[in-house]
This record gives structure tokens, sequence and C-alpha cells, in this order.
């Protein structure tokens, strides 16, 4: 576990168009090393123009590495940009040339789960030795629609980054070398004639003699310029002192610390707890904790994405059919409710001019505040590589709160018990047939 931070700062990087200002702003500025994972970095106009930048900055002479996650990254103009990377020399963990990200999965026949256990962490670090450097930490991938490169609202999706400063950023790199260092083992493992290291080895010699192949892209025009306008908006941050800690789980080394934050975290509310978060789908224990706080007399409010919205319309179900258990026992429908409240809400995406919400967030009282990649769901419990930050900032924590109020909260919808119990039992023949299908699922989603 990483020590608790007090004397570094963070701003928020609420909306996507700042968040990718923020992030090549930060490039250009790079002067020594560039570390960035992502679970999706994707070759499309938002990806190909970090890639530039990156393919620039590695020309210069600085340390670029980059993780990937393998399975989420598989269409051909994403792996062409890998290997456009790598053939400048840049690091590229979690994927191989040729759709051979097999060869180095990580097996071990006593965890059958162990080749689904993914890398959900998003981590991007700036010259992160240095006294200057930069972190950003949140939910957000590589891509488009994270950074609200779209025609339509469709693909402009609301999600959550904190940019730090300070000591806490060498414990982003030190997340980042845990998993950096975790696929080199990997590889590190196999005799030296399948290590594809050594194969990459070679192929930049070869490269540097005939010269580097171009990568096959293709962009639509009018994203590629709204990529370019984004990407040179000027972002006037506000930066805020905050104590923090920034937590890593990977269950795959059984590890249960982000669990065990947000537990801790929600038994410590007095007064609010709003939880915005893409995918819910709670344990039972983190259930029981939202009740415990409804008896305390504190006032919950839940946003999770409704059917419209969310990305992965299964997981949309599974919510929808554990509704009736928290508003049951402590919504201000329910009949055993404490002299608090639990509301839930459903993100309303195209009817409210929005896509999908991917933010992961807490605001605890005002005071503190949880962000970070993790979902609660059991995937992020269970199986999932995550990372989150948790701060005890009041001025941080209220400009979180306050977002979640005036910005989220409109852009969403209440659930009423009357329609948990509904969604319990779906009337139609499709319903019934999707619900069963997604609650066989459910830990895997």
């Amino acid at each position: 576990m990483l020590p608790v931070r007090r004397d570094s700062e963070g701003a928020l990087l609420t909306g996507g168009e700042d968040a990718f200002a923020a992030r090549m702003a930060s490039l250009r500025a790079a002067k020594r090393s560039i570390r960035i994972q992502a679970l999706i970095f994707r070759g499309d106009e938002a990806g190909l123009r970090v890639a530039e930048a990156l393919k620039q900055k590695k020309r210069s002479g600085l340390d670029v590495r980059v993780i990937v996650d393998a399975a989420s990254n598989l269409d051909w103009q994403t792996q062409w940009m890998y290997f456009d990377l790598k053939q400048h020399g840049i690091a590229v963990e979690g994927y191989e040339a040729l759709y051979l990200e097999w060869a180095t999965a990580d097996v071990k026949p006593s965890d059958p789960l162990r080749p689904n256990k993914r890398f959900h962490d998003k981590l991007w670090v700036v010259d992160g030795e240095e006294p200057g450097g930069l972190a950003v930490v949140g939910g957000r991938n590589i891509a488009n629609e994270y950074f609200r490169i779209a025609a339509g609202p469709v693909d402009r999706w609301r999600d959550q980054d904190v940019e730090l400063r300070g000591p806490i950023v060498g414990d982003v790199v030190a997340s980042f070398e845990r998993n950096f260092e975790y696929f080199k083992g990997l590889k590190a493992r196999l005799p030296k004639t399948f290590n594809p290291d050594n194969a990459w080895n070679l192929t930049r010699e070869t490269i540097l003699k005939i010269g580097q192949g171009k990568a096959a892209a293709r962009t639509k025009g009018d994203l590629a310029v709204l990529a370019e306008a984004t990407a040179a908006r000027r972002v006037d941050l506000t930066f805020q002192p905050l104590v923090a800690r920034f937590i890593q789980n990977r269950p795959r080394f059984r590890e249960t610390f982000i669990p065990q934050a947000y537990l801790q975290e929600v038994d410590a509310a007095t007064k609010t707890l709003f939880l915005a978060n893409a995918y819910f789908v709670p344990s039972r224990a983190f259930a029981d904790a939202l009740r415990r706080a409804v008896q305390r007399g504190v006032r919950v409010v839940v946003i999770a994405n409704s059917p419209e919205s969310n990305d992965i319309s299964e997981i949309a179900a599974v919510s929808r059919y554990l509704y009736r258990d928290l508003l049951g026992a402590s919504g201000p429908d329910g009949g055993r409710a404490g002299p608090g409240s639990l509301e839930i809400r459903e993100w309303r995406g195209p009817s409210a001019q929005e896509g999908t919400l991917h933010a992961k967030y807490a605001v605890v009282d005002g005071r503190e505040a949880l962000v970070g990649s993790y979902n609660l769901d059991p995937r992020s419990e269970r199986l999932n590589s995550e990372t989150v930050l948790a701060l005890r900032s009041p001025e941080l924590a209220a400009q979180l709160e306050k977002t979640f109020l005036e910005d989220d909260l409109p852009k969403s919808a209440p659930i009423s018990l009357d329609q948990a119990n509904a969604f319990r039992r779906p009337a139609g023949i499709d319903e019934k047939f999707k619900l069963l299908y997604s609650l066989g699922l459910r830990d895997w989603l």
C-alpha cells in the first residue's frame, strides 16, 4: 500500500475537451519521460494525434512507454498504430504484432480466471522523475468518445479525471512500473527464441537500414479537424492542496485495497454520499454499507447508466435487477427507510444530449472523494487491475460535489420502488431473456 501524501495538489478535469487539451499540453511540455496506460488506446482521430506526439518526443530522446490491454484493442487500425509506435522504438506492452498477444498470456493452472483478469488502469504521467512532473488519473481511456471528439451526442461521453502535481506523482509512477515490470516478467520467462522483445530488437535494426514502413490510417476529416482544435485549446486549471493516497488494486495478486477504501468511505459518511458509477452492480458488502449509511441519517444518491446510455446493455439489466433490494430497504418509497435516504437515478444519455456515463467517482460529506478507474461491479472487484485516488480536500471535493448536483444530477432520472419492482419481473419475452442471460454473466461483465 502506497503512503498518504500531504504535500501534493490536484485539479479536476471534468470536461472531455479540457481533459484532451491538458494531456496534449503535457506532451508538448515533456522533457524526460512519458508513461501512459489505458485499457483502450484506439487508433482513431484522438488516439492517432496522441501517437504522433509520442513519436515526436521519442525522436527527441525521451523515454516513452505505453501499456494497453491486449483483448481490448484488436481492430486493425489500432494494431497498425501500435506497430508504428514500436517501429519508432516506443515500448507498447500488452501488444504483440500479428495478433500474437496470446503467446505472452499469463496462464496459471491454479487460477483458471487468470486470462480474464484485465488491465483497466488509466495512468498518464509526464516527467514523473522530476519535481515539476504531473500525472492524470481517473476513468478516461484514449479514444474519441472520452474526449468528446464526435459529431453527435451519443459519442460524447461523461468521464472524470484529476491532474496531480507533487510527490503523489511518484506513487502513480510506481503503479505504472509495477504493471510494466509484470509484462516484462511474463516475456522474460520464455525461452529467448520466443521472447517477442528479442524479435522487436532485430526488427528495429532492420528498420533502421531499410526505412520505416508507413502505418495505414483512415480518419474522418471533420473529426480530425475537431481533434486538432481540441488539442490546441487553452486550459486554465486551478490546483488545490490535498491529502491523498493513490491506490492500486490487482486481484491476480489477491489485492483488495480499493474495495476496502470504498467501504471505509461509505462507513465514514455522516451527511451526504454522492456516487456516479458507470457500471453499478454493487457487492452484498457494499449494498449493506449503503443501508447502514441511510440508517445513520446519510443522504445517499447514486447515478448509474440507463439501458439507453450504457455501452454494455447487459450491465444495465443486472443493475436494474438489484435496485429493488436497495430501494426496498433504504429508499424513500420503502417501508424500512432510516433517517437518511437512498435515491437511485439513471443517466438519460441521448435524451440529455449526452453519451455514456463512464465516470467513477464518489464524494463524501463534501470533504473527501474517490476518483479512478474502479467500477462498483464484480469485474473491478474480482478481476481487473484498477487504480483510484482517495483524496481529502474541501476545495476539490466541493467542486466535484457541485458538478454532481448541478451538472450530472439534472441529466439523470429518479427510479421509484414501483419501477424497481417492474425491472425485477419484466413483462416482455425479450426483456425476460435478456435479464436471464445477463444475470448468468454477472460475474464476467
